[in-house]
């Protein structure tokens, strides 16, 4: 995807996907095609606002106008709410079985410079509020680890691992600010 939009659309696929929703499911809802759905979520096309705001509305979701200086309170507050309801076992409890299965990993089959980057972004992320699709990618990260608990890890899968917790981990630390114009002109300037 290289539009504008990218990352508001795969919040809506995210969500879509987690609602076990399929393409045609959400087609019916939203009275778009299933092939427009799919172009859009693939993108090959940027969604028009009406299309957007159908399947948006189609996941019992709402686009809402905030003005940009209350944008990080508006989204402090989504954060903190988001996480009441995310995980069934609660985020704390998350990570604290993350730890554990961390250290179990460590003394049966050793330490790895993979595994310790593993370690130092669960302690970094366990101190942040993380929306349920962020909680999401650490329960995928916890659960493919517990996968490997009586079996050595190959390193390429301790290396995803720790990719996506990074990924996670950077986004979070350095959020990307939308590009800002080089000038403006204010109503004053009539040199235009």
């Amino acid at each position: 995807m290289s539009y504008p939009s990218e990352e508001l659309v795969r919040t809506v696929q995210a969500k879509r996907t987690q609602e076990r929703i399929s393409q045609r499911a959400l087609a019916v809802r939203s009275g778009l095609t299933q092939a427009h759905i799919s172009q859009i979520e693939t993108g090959r096309v940027e969604p028009g606002l009406s299309s957007f705001i159908q399947m948006v509305r189609a996941l019992d979701l709402e686009v809402v106008l905030v003005p940009k200086k209350l944008l990080p309170a508006v989204e402090g507050i989504l954060r903190s709410n988001l996480n009441e309801f995310s995980l069934e076992e609660g985020p704390s409890n998350l990570f604290v079985k993350a730890e554990r299965i961390v250290s179990g990993l460590r003394k049966r089959h050793g330490s790895s410079a993979a595994l310790d980057r593993i370690a130092e972004y669960l302690r970094f992320l366990k101190q942040v509020h993380l929306s349920k699709t962020d909680l999401n990618l650490v329960q995928y990260v916890v659960d493919t680890l517990r996968g490997y608990r009586a079996e050595p890890i190959p390193n390429p899968v301790l290396e995803n691992s720790a990719g996506v917790l990074q990924g996670l981990r950077n986004r979070i630390a350095h959020p990307v600010e939308a590009p800002r114009p080089a000038y403006a002109l204010d109503e004053e300037d009539d040199d235009a």
